[in-house]
């Protein structure tokens, strides 16, 4: 017969691991919350001037299928650049993530400019939005000046750049309105692709731990005299230590694309995530992926599901439930 009295000190050991993740347990899945919803809510966008700007830019908010049935949970919260190209996509992978347990539920706010305007006029502000500050648009070597002829035969590429406005715009501005309306814990990720992903990968530089969590697609980073490597050295000389999730994602298929290569839109994020890994940043995460058989734009629903996963790898901390 086993002797009970001789188990219990093995009992109690394996009962105190158990109490400690039962305190730090996640969120329930919103199938186990009463009056949750299937899928996110999406709020009405918003327009907003700008101080800077001569034009509008709009916001989006999009919130998750728990967030009206625990009123004192907070949230970690995703912004995504782009807005009219990339808020729905990204909400939809989001809800659907979400759902299978991959990621934690989250706010989505999508910034950019009006769906409306025509292709051109978008263009030429977005680069605007996203160019960092400097005098020279563009970067040396072939590739720089092949670029420069393309981008100048659409009437691209003159400054002022200001991401430093927009950014500040987003951290300084945005994010306090609507940390005040809506339940957002102090977790923000940054998403951005393309011009975008120059963003992200500026905004990653210039004001670093901003966010936690960067999530960069095919991104642009020779642009205007390269001036997101310059600033990141500045960076690794003021920090002994960068606490960030970071994911690189580009398509294969955009190597050998001639305007691929000419941004240098896969060697060159490699490159900075190379960089940034030589630093031995104690508590940086980083993981760079080149997704096989894609292209710029095929590349971008890969781009966000894996860099969510990625990025959200950890427990999102004060988001849990109150």
């Amino acid at each position: 017969m086993i002797n009970i009295s001789r188990l219990w000190p093995i009992i109690a050991l394996l009962l105190v691991p158990a109490a400690g993740l039962a305190e730090e347990a996640k969120p329930p899945h919103p199938s186990e919350v009463e009056g949750a919803r299937f899928d996110m809510t999406v709020e009405p966008a918003q327009t907003v001037r700008i101080d800077g700007y001569s034009w509008d830019h709009q916001y989006v908010v999009a919130l998750p299928a728990t967030y009206a049935a625990q009123p004192d949970r907070t949230y970690p919260t995703l912004w995504v650049t782009d807005s009219p190209l990339m808020f729905r996509l990204t909400v939809g992978l989001v809800n659907l993530l979400s759902q299978g347990s991959e990621i934690p539920e989250m706010i989505v706010v999508g910034v950019g400019l009006p769906g409306e305007l025509d292709t051109l006029t978008y263009g030429r502000r977005r680069w605007n939005d996203f160019g960092p500050p400097g005098a020279k648009f563009f970067f040396d070597g072939v590739s720089g000046k092949v670029i420069e002829e393309m981008m100048r035969a659409y009437g691209l590429g003159d400054p002022p750049q200001t991401a430093d406005v927009f950014l500040s715009f987003l951290v300084d501005e945005l994010r306090p309105m609507l940390s005040a309306k809506y339940r957002m814990s102090d977790d923000h990720a940054l998403f951005g692709h393309s011009a975008g992903g120059l963003f992200t990968a500026y905004a990653m530089v210039a004001r670093p731990l901003t966010f936690k969590r960067y999530i960069i697609g095919s991104p642009v980073v020779n642009m205007v005299d390269r001036a997101v490597f310059r600033l990141e050295e500045k960076v690794a000389n003021e920090n002994d230590d960068l606490p960030i999730n970071v994911f690189f994602g580009t398509g294969e298929d955009e190597i050998d694309d001639y305007v691929g290569s000419a941004w240098g839109i896969v060697s060159s994020p490699i490159l900075l995530a190379e960089t940034l890994r030589l630093r031995k940043y104690p508590s940086i995460k980083i993981r760079t992926r080149v997704f096989p058989g894609k292209n710029h734009f095929t590349v971008v629903p890969d781009v966000i599901a894996d860099g969510l996963r990625f990025v959200y790898a950890e427990p999102e901390g004060d988001a849990d439930a109150e």
